[in-house]
């Protein structure tokens, strides 16, 4: 790949941004701001769009998005039976000079008309980040799993419960060791993740899950005691960031959604290679990374939870903030170079 690379002349030029997301999901409705005030600092011409509601038109002038008014907080107001809200003065858009940030993906908080949506704007050249690919394989964690599994990738070990009498069955593959971490296939922001003490307390909770919702997938994966995991920032094959986040007091998880308070970490050498490694594994060009660190970090790999394709960058952002780095800047600079904008992992798949 490094080869390839030197190859490439780089083109370095201005670009147009849309940052399309659904306020409700992770915290897409700060991110979202975050980015865009970033952009307007470097000079972009820049959209904050809400994809409920929002649609393509194509006129003799060009092609335009349109969406309603998002606030500068990320929350859109939209129509009700009661009262009328206009759709915000649409934006322009083309392959060559608009970069797309498509954040509202969501299996379970979403319509599958968004995801037609961003298949038929990388069918007609635009460069989205993260690709439909890649939010597919992230936004369900047996996906990821397995996508780990193919690559080599270290995990705590994890099985997948087949249906709502198969728990005590799946925990016997992780030799009856609890607790146990549960985790619904679906789920963000640490929540769907459950710390279970016994059998007993699995069995229930599998068979409440399966009669909320019978077509669910449930995951039981072997608990690792540690005091923190890492969040890397990995951005087009680089990784441009990470922070260590401690474990929330009185809880298992160390969501900053959850209260964690992130710390600036540095990567081992060995560390990186393998973050890097996870990250191309999912096709990501713009990708949070979460591991478990090893003891002896230097010398052992560590446990990957799972890739981010929608990350949020309020907490790393704070936090490398206090180096006067940020990284929000830095992502977006990043796609000024063109070459960029045709990265190979959206290929190397699957």
């Amino acid at each position: 790949m490094e080869k390839f690379k030197s190859f490439i002349t780089e083109e370095t030029k201005p670009y147009d941004l849309l940052v399309i997301s659904h306020d409700g999901i992770d915290d897409v409705n700060e991110t979202g701001p975050l980015l865009i005030k970033k952009a307007e600092k470097l000079g972009m011409k820049v959209f904050l769009a809400e994809t409920m509601g929002s649609y393509i038109e194509e006129t003799s002038n060009g092609k335009f998005f349109y969406s309603y008014k998002v606030d500068d907080k990320g929350i859109s107001k939209l129509p009700t039976s009661k009262e009328k809200v206009d759709y915000e003065k649409p934006f322009k858009i083309s392959p060559e000079k608009t970069l797309i940030m498509m954040r509202g993906l969501h299996p379970k908080f979403g319509c599958e008309s968004w995801n037609v949506m961003a298949r038929n704007l990388e069918h007609d050249g635009y460069k989205l980040i993260n690709s439909v690919k890649c939010n597919e394989i992230c936004n369900d964690k047996w996906y990821n799993q397995i996508i780990f599994q193919r690559n080599n990738i270290p995990t705590p070990k994890t099985v997948l419960i087949r249906h709502s009498e198969d728990a005590s069955r799946t925990s016997e593959k992780l030799n009856n060791k609890y607790p146990m971490i549960l985790k619904t296939s679906i789920g963000s922001t640490g929540v769907g993740v459950m710390f279970v003490e016994s059998e007993k307390a699995l069995n229930g909770i599998v068979q409440l899950l399966y009669r909320e919702d019978k077509y669910i997938d449930v995951l039981l994966q072997e608990y690792i005691k540690t005091d923190y995991d890492v969040r890397a920032i990995v951005v087009n094959g680089k990784v441009l960031g990470s922070m260590k986040r401690p474990i929330v007091d009185g809880d298992f998880r160390s969501n900053v959604s959850q209260g964690s308070q992130p710390q600036i970490h540095e990567l081992t050498e060995l560390e990186e290679t393998e973050t890097l490694r996870a990250a191309e594994a999912v096709g990501g060009d713009v990708v949070g990374v979460d591991f478990i660190p090893a003891k002896n970090r230097e010398k052992e790999k560590p446990l990957f939870i799972e890739v981010n394709s929608n990350p949020g960058l309020m907490g790393i952002e704070e936090t490398l903030s206090k180096n006067n780095f940020s990284i929000t800047t830095e992502i977006l600079k990043t796609y000024m170079n063109r070459d960029n904008w045709s990265w190979l992992w959206n290929y190397i798949l699957l």
